[in-house]
C-alpha cells in the first residue's frame, strides 16, 4: 500500500498541465436551447479563460443512453472541441448513487463492479465515436463525501474501486478524475489524509470548495481547503469553485447564480493544481442561456 501511495504521488503531482475548467451537467431540458446557439455558448466559455469542459456525465440513468439524446450530446461535444475546449468526459451517473452507497459495506463490491462495467462500455463508445485524441481525461460521477467513507473498511473498498477504474480507463494514458466534498463530518487533517490516500489509487481528486452550498461557515471551509491544499504534503489535484448559491435544501435542490460569481472566477487552486468552476449554468458569461435549478 505504501509503495502504491508513493508511486501515485510521483505520477499525480505535479500535473503536466493544470486545467482551468468549467463543469457542464447535461440535462434533457437543455435540448430546448436552439442548436445554433451552442457554438457561441462554448466560445463564451473559452473566452472566459477556461481551456477545458468537464462533462459531469455522458449518461444519467437512461438519459443520453441512445438515439436522439445521445446524438444530441455528441454534437455538443464536437462543438465544444471546435471552440477550443479540451474534453474531460464523465461516464455513467447513477441517479440512485447515494442510496446505493448507503447500503451495507458488503454490497459495495457488486455495485462498484456494475458501475465499472457501465463506465467501460461508455468509454469504449466515446473513444470510437470521437477518437481518443479528442478526449483529455475521464471523470467518475461519484462524489466522495466525508461521512460515508470514514470507516477504514469502507474506504478500502472505495480505494479498490478507484484503483480498478484507474487501471481500466487509464490504459490509453488518459488521466482519471473524481471529486470530493466535505461537510464537517471529519476533522480537516483527517479529511486531507483520506483524499491523499484515495489518490494513491491512481485517480486525481478535485475537492469542492462548498461556497455554494453554504453548509459550513467561510472560516470552517478555509480550514478544510488549507488542509487539502498543503503543498508540502499530498494536496488534492484541484479545487472546484462553486459559482452558485443554494436556495433550497438538498431534497428540493434549487440554486441561483451567486452575487459574487464573477469575483469567484478569479480564484485559483493552490500548488499549481487544477482550477475548476461549477458550473456552466452559473457562469456569468452564459447567464440566462441555460435553465438553472430547479
Amino acid at each position: 500500500m505504501i509503495r502504491l501511495f508513493l508511486l501515485a504521488l510521483l505520477t499525480l503531482s505535479p500535473a503536466a498541465h493544470a486545467l482551468t475548467a468549467v463543469f457542464y451537467q447535461p440535462q434533457l431540458r437543455d435540448r430546448a436551447l436552439p442548436e445554433a446557439q451552442w457554438p457561441a455558448l462554448f466560445a463564451a466559455v473559452r473566452e472566459s479563460g477556461a481551456d477545458t469542459l468537464v462533462v459531469q456525465w455522458t449518461r444519467h440513468g437512461d438519459a443520453f443512453a441512445a438515439g436522439d439524446e445521445r446524438a444530441w450530446l455528441g454534437r455538443r461535444l464536437r462543438e465544444a472541441r471546435a471552440a477550443g475546449l479540451a474534453l474531460v468526459l464523465g461516464l455513467h451517473a447513477d441517479p440512485e448513487v447515494f442510496a446505493r452507497l448507503a447500503q451495507a459495506d458488503a454490497s459495495l463490491p457488486a455495485y462498484f463492479r456494475r458501475q465499472q462495467r457501465a463506465n467501460a462500455r461508455l468509454a469504449h463508445d466515446w473513444r470510437s465515436e470521437l477518437g481518443t485524441e479528442a478526449i483529455a481525461g475521464w471523470y467518475l460521477p461519484l462524489e466522495i463525501d466525508d461521512r460515508r467513507w470514514r470507516a477504514p473498511a469502507a474506504r478500502e473498498r472505495l480505494w479498490r474501486y478507484l484503483a480498478d477504474e484507474s487501471n481500466v480507463l487509464g490504459r490509453d494514458g488518459l488521466p482519471v478524475y473524481a471529486s470530493s466534498f466535505f461537510a464537517g463530518h471529519m476533522a480537516p487533517a483527517a479529511y486531507a489524509d483520506m483524499v491523499a490516500g484515495l489518490q494513491s489509487a491512481g485517480v486525481r481528486l478535485w475537492v469542492q470548495d462548498g461556497a455554494g452550498t453554504g453548509v459550513l461557515t467561510p472560516a470552517m471551509r478555509a480550514r478544510y481547503l488549507a488542509a487539502v491544499g498543503d503543498c508540502a504534503a499530498a494536496p488534492a489535484a484541484g479545487v472546484v469553485f462553486e459559482l452558485f448559491r443554494q436556495t433550497a435544501p438538498d431534497a428540493d435542490f434549487a440554486a441561483d447564480v451567486a452575487a459574487d460569481a464573477a469575483a469567484r472566477l478569479a480564484q485559483r487552486a493552490p500548488c499549481g493544481g487544477d482550477t475548476l468552476f461549477f458550473s456552466l449554468r452559473y457562469l456569468p458569461a452564459v447567464r440566462g442561456r441555460l435553465p438553472i435549478a430547479p
